[in-house]
């Protein structure tokens, strides 16, 4: 299948790109800094849950940075330099070219967000049972090691976070996809960026659901009280809506950016 295909040769070139590892070295040292940080919080919870929500924003940026700036680079490449009507000749449809354009960056996100949660969970595991200042020795260091550090520590709720935040990256990606048919890539990563930061200060305004055709509703992926407090659960309606919506969102602006794609000439 071709989509199948391009989305395969797009994962492994993308797996192959130093930026990749790069970002997810520097969101990987990101996690410890957020460990460090929880130091200079005296009571043990909050200390729990600031590197708990850090963790998953820490997910959620490298995602974004690499979605965007990979999907950018992978559509502008092809069509800047013509490879795309090599591949349109042989024959392969343009809806094949862009969905596995942004399937095989998305992959590529998924590995890297994937790591980063790993390393995440392991960090809270090994602070909740060791203490924030687990590399100290000596008497007056640490705490009961036959206790963790918090009584509640949600497990699935951290990992529906990861979740949420891999189902934000699908919508960025989409989105960057898209417009890179029409953008420069300058233009167009700036725009990605922007698009994140005005999704998120419309939700702080209250307008979120009116402009969600256009700008996407990423404030529903964040689900920080549900970490931070027991009684606000995530529930399974919920996560579920959640991705449903980026399913939709991924797929109507990947529609959006095909209509005018087939209109489009290739220079």
């Amino acid at each position: 299948m071709a989509t199948a295909a391009i989305a395969r040769l797009t994962l492994a070139n993308g797996l192959r790109q130093p930026i990749t590892w790069l970002s997810t070295g520097v969101a990987l040292a990101l996690l410890l800094l957020c460990m460090a940080f929880g130091m200079f919080n005296f009571v043990s919870q909050d200390r729990m849950n600031l590197l708990i929500t850090a963790g998953i924003a820490v997910s959620v940026l490298n995602g974004l940075f690499l979605g965007v700036v990979a999907a950018s680079d992978a559509v502008h490449d092809e069509l800047a330099s013509r490879t795309a009507l090599t591949l349109f000749a042989k024959p392969m449809s343009r809806g094949s070219f862009l969905i596995g354009k942004a399937l095989g960056v998305w992959g590529v996100t998924l590995v890297s967000c994937g790591a980063i949660a790993l390393a995440h969970l392991g960090i809270i595991a090994l602070v909740n049972s060791k203490g924030f200042d687990f590399y100290e020795s000596g008497p007056g260091h640490g705490h009961d090691h036959g206790e963790g550090l918090v009584e509640w520590l949600p497990w699935g709720r951290i990992l529906a976070g990861h979740a949420l935040a891999m189902a934000n990256t699908a919508v960025m990606t989409c989105l960057a996809a898209a417009l890179a048919l029409r953008l420069p890539l300058v233009a167009n990563i700036l725009c990605c960026f922007a698009v994140f930061v005005l999704a998120h200060l419309l939700a702080g305004t209250g307008h979120a659901t009116s402009a969600a055709f256009a700008i996407p509703a990423l404030a529903l992926f964040s689900v920080d009280e549900g970490l931070r407090f027991s009684d606000s659960p995530i529930t399974l309606g919920y996560f579920v809506l959640c991705l449903s919506y980026a399913i939709l969102y991924a797929c109507g602006a990947l529609a959006g950016g095909l209509a005018l794609f087939k209109r489009q000439d290739i220079p």
